[in-house]
């Protein structure tokens, strides 16, 4: 496996701190300086099924940043969410892509001390490819394991 040049490592690297900042702060409109307009995302449990919304509704896939974005701005809209990443592993594919693979811990409650929804926390992995754009670096492609769940 060959590693990208550091200065790539480094921009990604700093790319998916400003993702875990930005979900967590809900700053949605600034997910365009992260992700390309056709990007996909795709968020699997430890088996590999796809997780859905707790009633069964909606699939966690979607076949756009905007798509995306949308989804998250309403389902965190009266959430407190905070997410830790570990610093990465990646390979260069290319001279223009880069695969990386991220640990993630999260956390999710209502706002303040109200009781509903349930507190939330999980873990997993985050696979996402990397590609270059003019001289800056995007994900096109996210794709997330939760390997750990819990509601209490």
């Amino acid at each position: 496996m060959t590693g990208p040049p550091p200065d790539v490592t480094e921009r990604i690297r700093s790319k998916k701190s400003q993702y875990t900042h930005f979900a967590d702060t809900k700053q949605w409109h600034r997910f365009d300086t992260l992700f390309l307009p056709d990007a996909t995302f795709k968020f699997v449990d430890a088996e590999g099924k796809v997780v859905t919304t707790p009633d069964g509704a909606i699939p966690y896939t979607w076949q756009s940043r905007d798509s995306w974005v949308a989804f998250f701005e309403k389902a965190f809209a009266d959430i407190q969410v905070i997410h830790l990443v570990d610093p990465g592993e990646f390979e260069l594919v290319g001279p223009d892509e880069v695969k990386a693979v991220f640990s993630v811990l999260y956390h999710a409650g209502a706002k303040g001390y109200a009781k509903e929804p349930p507190h939330e926390t999980g873990g997993g992995h985050y696979r996402e490819t990397w590609v270059r754009v003019g001289d800056d670096w995007f994900c096109k492609d996210l794709y997330m394991q939760r390997l750990y769940h819990r509601l209490s």
